[in-house]
C-alpha cells in the first residue's frame, strides 16, 4: 500500500547498523567472528555427522546389495542427502543461536553479572533449532536421551565438593562404588525394549525399529511369527501353523517356540556360535564412522602428525571395541531368549521380557566410561516405549501432552548441558570427558572462562591447525 513502510528495506537497515556497531570495536569484531565460526562448524558437524553415517550405510549396502534396483537407490540417496542437509540447519542454528544470545546477554547485562544463568539460557534457546530436521520428525527418544545426559551432568556436579550440602546428601545413593557402571540399567532397558521390538514396535521410533529388525540377523517373516506365536500362547489358543510363516520352508510348521524355525536341527549354542561372526560384520558399519568421524572432530591435524599412528589405533580400536559389544550384545539376547523358550516351553511375552536381559552383560566388553552412555540411550528408548504401552495396555488413559513435547524436552537438556558446560565462568567443566570440551570449544569458542571472556581460537580457516 502506498505509503505503508517497507518492512523488509527497515529489516535490511537494521542488520547493517547492527554489523556497523559490532565491527567498530575489537570486542564486536570477536563476538561477530565467534558467532559466524560456530554456525559454520556446527553445520559443518551436522553434515559431516549425518552425511557421513548415510554415506558409508550406502557404501556397505551397495557392496551387500547389487540386486537393488537402481531407482530405489537414487530415491534412497536422495533422502539420505536431504536428511544430511537438514541436520547441517540443525546444528549449524543450534551454534548460532546459542553463540548469539550468549554474545546478545554478555552485551546488555555484562559477563560476570550473567556468568551464573547467560549459558543456561542461551542452550534453552538454542534448543528449538530442532525443528529443522524436518516438520514430520519427531525425537522423543533423543531428546530424552539427551535430557539424560543433562541430568546426569547436573548430578555430577552436585556431588562435586563444592556443592551445597543438602544436595550433595540428596545425592548420596548416585556416589555409591558400582552406580557409574550402568550394567544393571542396560539389563532392564533391555527386557522392555526386546519386549516392545518383537510386540508392539509401533511403541518404538521406526528408524530404531528397523536397526533392530537389521541386526536381529533375521527376515521380516521370523520376527512376525515370533510375535504371532507369542499371541497365541497369551491367550491360551490351540497350537496350529502360524500365517507369518506362509510361503516360508517353514510353511504349516506347528512350532512350540521360535528355535523351531530359526534354527531346526542346530542346537541353541551352535547357533549363538553361527550367528556372532555375521553379527560382528553387521555392526561395524555402525561404529566405524562414528569413530573416525568423532576422531577427526577431536583430533585433527593430530591424526596426519608424528603421533598419529597411535591415535589411529586408538580409535580404530575402539570401533573394534564398540563393534564388538553389539555383536555379542545381539547374540546373547538371542541366547537368553532361546533358554527361556526352552525352559518354559512357551513363548509368551512375559518370557520374551524376561529371557532378553541376558544381553545388557555385553555392555562389559565397552570401557566403563562408554557403559553408562549406552544405558542412557537405551533407557531414553525404553522409557518412551513404556509409557506408550502403558497407554496400549489400557493401564492410563490416553493423556494429551504438547504436539512438539520432543522440542520441550530438547530445550530443557540443551539448558543444562550449556549451564554445565559454561555458567560460573566455566567452573563445572570438569564433569565433562575431555573429548566433548575439545569438540563444545572448537565449536562454540568458549575457551577461557576462568577470566570471564570468551576467546574463539582458533579461525575456522585453520580447522586442521590445531590438534
Amino acid at each position: 500500500m502506498p505509503g505503508q513502510p517497507d518492512l523488509h528495506k527497515q529489516g535490511n537497515l537494521l542488520i547493517v547498523a547492527l554489523y556497523r556497531r559490532f565491527t567498530a570495536s575489537s570486542e564486536g569484531r570477536r563476538a561477530l567472528t565467534r558467532l559466524l565460526n560456530a554456525t559454520t562448524r556446527g553445520a559443518a558437524t551436522g553434515f559431516c555427522l549425518r552425511g557421513g553415517l548415510h554415506l558409508t550405510s550406502l557404501l556397505f549396502s551397495l557392496l551387500n546389495a547389487a540386486r537393488r534396483r537402481r531407482k530405489a537407490r537414487l530415491q534412497s540417496l536422495q533422502g539420505m542427502l536431504k536428511e544430511s542437509l537438514r541436520y547441517t540447519a540443525f546444528l549449524g542454528s543450534f551454534a548460532g543461536v546459542y553463540v548469539a544470545v550468549d554474545e546478545g546477554i554478555a552485551a546488555l547485562f555484562g559477563k560476570q553479572r550473567s556468568s551464573d544463568w547467560r549459558a543456561f539460557v542461551a542452550g534453552a534457546a538454542a534448543g528449538p533449532s530442532i525443528l529443522l530436521t524436518g516438520p514430520k520428525a519427531r525425537h522423543h527418544s533423543l531428546a530424552l536421551y539427551v535430557l539424560l545426559r543433562g541430568v546426569t551432568l547436573l548430578v555430577r556436579c552436585g556431588n562435586k565438593p563444592d556443592a551445597p550440602p543438602a544436595v550433595r546428601a540428596l545425592l548420596t545413593p548416585t556416589r555409591s562404588r558400582h552406580g557409574d557402571t550402568g550394567l544393571m540399567l542396560m539389563c532392564m532397558c533391555t527386557c522392555q525394549l526386546a519386549y516392545s521390538w518383537i510386540l508392539k514396535p509401533q511403541t518404538l521410533p521406526p528408524s530404531f525399529v528397523h536397526f533392530l529388525n537389521h541386526h536381529g540377523g533375521h527376515e521380516l517373516w521370523y520376527y512376525k511369527a515370533a510375535r504371532e506365536l507369542a499371541h497365541r500362547h497369551w491367550h491360551g489358543l490351540p497350537p496350529e501353523p502360524l500365517a507369518a510363516l506362509v510361503g516360508t520352508e517353514n510353511e504349516g510348521l506347528v512350532a512350540e517356540h521360535p528355535c523351531d524355525w530359526a534354527h531346526p536341527g542346530v542346537g541353541c549354542n551352535e547357533n549363538a556360535l553361527r550367528f556372532l561372526p555375521a553379527a560382528y560384520l553387521r555392526a561395524l558399519p555402525v561404529y566405524l564412522p562414528v569413530y573416525l568421524l568423532s576422531g577427526l572432530l577431536v583430533h585433527r591435524r593430530a591424526l596426519f602428525a608424528a603421533g598419529a599412528p597411535e591415535i589411529w589405533a586408538k580409535v580404530l580400536k575402539g570401533a573394534a571395541r564398540s563393534s564388538a559389544f553389539l555383536a555379542v550384545y545381539c547374540t546373547l539376547c538371542w541366547r537368553g531368549a532361546c533358554f527361556g523358550f526352552q525352559a518354559t516351553s512357551s513363548c509368551a511375552p512375559p518370557v520374551i521380557a524376561g529371557s532378553a536381559w541376558l544381553g545388557g552383560l555385553a555392555t562389559l566388553l565397552e570401557k566403563k566410561s562408554r557403559r553408562m552412555e549406552l544405558a542412557l540411550y537405551c533407557t531414553s528408548h525404553a522409557i518412551m516405549s513404556f509409557a506408550l504401552c502403558l497407554v496400549e495396555w489400557g493401564v492410563v488413559r490416553e493423556w494429551h501432552v504438547p504436539d512438539r513435547l520432543d522440542v520441550v524436552m530438547f530445550a530443557a537438556a540443551a539448558a543444562s548441558i550449556m549451564h554445565c558446560y559454561s555458567d560460573g565462568n566455566g567452573r563445572h567443566r570438569d564433569v565433562f570427558r575431555s573429548k566433548y570440551l575439545n569438540y563444545l570449544d572448537f565449536v562454540l569458542g568458549s575457551e577461557g572462562h576462568e577470566a570471564g571472556a570468551i576467546v574463539h581460537v582458533p579461525s575456522t580457516r585453520d580447522l586442521l591447525a590445531t590438534g
